[in-house]
């Protein structure tokens, strides 16, 4: 985007915002936090939302479970044939119940009419965040979808803001992430991206410096123009 400054010249701000989606836009972990509950007490296996939050917010599903796994001294066999058995029995028509914050529908109106550029960086598959994205009809503001089954490494390693930036084809000056958990903001920081973080899973005082808290969804237009 362009601005008319006060001295008649135009100056430039960001033009593209790159989405994390569970716990940024829907209020997913709660949903995930019971799915696996489910499933890993049938190993043995009872995790405290602190150990979540601290060693798996943010990580790939393949990552998660060998961090629990390693840190609970259990065994994975089966694990996997479990949780795809109970997402097919369930959680295909469970996560379509999952909702946006609210706010998130109305920002990201405004973020696509004002013009900006707008990118999904997650974790999760490219399949879910679609079906998280249309079942709360907000998909059509999207521009690209970057999961994490197309990188690697995920946050926080950098690749998947680095990549989503790249599909966006816009500088990396000229965009800006909105994370909520720290691993993002890590990732954000090692991708040189400024960062914006919600407080809807860390605690103030745990988030980075490097990242600007923003309080509520409906606050994130006005932040974002500003910058």
């Amino acid at each position: 985007m362009n601005k008319y400054s006060s001295e008649g010249v135009y100056s430039m701000t960001k033009r593209a915002v790159i989405f994390d989606l569970d716990g940024t836009l829907v209020n997913s972990i709660p949903f995930h936090l019971r799915i696996h509950r489910n499933v890993l007490s049938e190993f043995g296996i009872h995790f405290t939302n602190e150990f979540f939050e601290t060693k798996c917010n943010g990580s790939k599903p393949e990552e998660f479970y060998k961090t629990i796994f390693k840190h609970y001294k259990g065994t994975s066999r089966g694990y996997k044939t479990a949780l795809k058995q109970y997402y097919k029995e369930r959680a295909s028509s469970d996560v379509r119940t999952i909702k946006t914050f609210s706010g998130v529908k109305t920002m990201m109106k405004r973020l696509h009419e004002a013009g900006y550029q707008i990118a999904v960086a997650t974790s999760s598959t490219n399949e879910y965040a679609e079906l998280l994205l249309d079942a709360n009809t907000i998909r059509q503001y999207v521009h690209e979808i970057v999961g994490g089954n197309e990188v690697e490494r995920t946050k926080p390693d950098p690749h998947i803001f680095l990549l989503a930036r790249k599909e966006l084809g816009i500088r990396k000056a000229d965009c800006v992430v909105v994370e909520d958990a720290i691993n993002g903001v890590k990732a954000a920081r090692r991708a040189k991206i400024d960062c914006l973080c919600m407080l809807t899973s860390e605690k103030r005082e745990d988030i980075p410096e490097y990242a600007t808290v923003v309080e509520k969804h409906s606050m994130l237009f006005d932040v974002i123009e500003n910058m």
